[in-house]
């Protein structure tokens, strides 16, 4: 019998997979969604707080901050609206958590991909079929990527029947 408890809550959310004590909730989330050829096998969470450097920066927090033990570094996020500027949103996140990697001294080689991941309620993206919807940089004309360094993730929960095809369509 249900509860009645919505994972799609942003609070509820937060406390499936934001929690130290349910870390292997979020591996296992993060290595559905990623589908990757060596899957993560452990991640730390991280304070969500993107702090403002200086005083006209503009604070966000995002639902969960994580990195992994390999160093790549992930926003996952939780949206039962559609607000205004989402997609620039998540563009800017993603964007900040890479730029924000880097410290005086450190290489450009030594930067980590910076992977967001948005579930929405609602599609973002009405006309595509797909529920999973992965975005990098890349060349259309010639079909040339220019690697794995920044990454969107949008899963638009609406197009699924249940959670086991999220996962399969992952």
């Amino acid at each position: 019998m249900p509860l009645g408890i919505r994972p799609t809550v942003d609070f509820v959310f937060k406390m499936l997979f934001a929690s130290p004590e349910n870390v292997d909730l979020l591996i296992d989330l993060l290595n559905a969604v990623l589908t990757s050829e060596s899957p993560i096998v452990a991640v730390e969470i991280l304070n969500p707080f993107n702090e403002k450097e200086f005083q006209d920066d503009k604070l966000s927090i995002v639902d969960i901050k994580a990195r992994d033990s390999q160093g790549n570094w992930y926003i996952i996020e939780i949206q039962t609206t559609l607000p205004s500027g989402l997609r620039n949103r998540l563009v800017y996140y993603t964007a900040g958590m890479y730029y924000g990697q880097m410290r005086e001294g450190d290489s450009y080689a030594d930067l980590r991909p910076a992977i967001s991941i948005c579930f929405l309620t609602a599609p973002l993206f009405p006309s595509v079929p797909s529920g999973h919807l992965r975005f990098s940089l890349q060349d259309p004309e010639h079909k040339l990527t220019y690697g794995e360094q920044l990454q969107l993730h949008v899963i638009e929960l609406s197009k699924y029947d249940c959670v086991e095809d999220v996962v399969r369509d992952a």
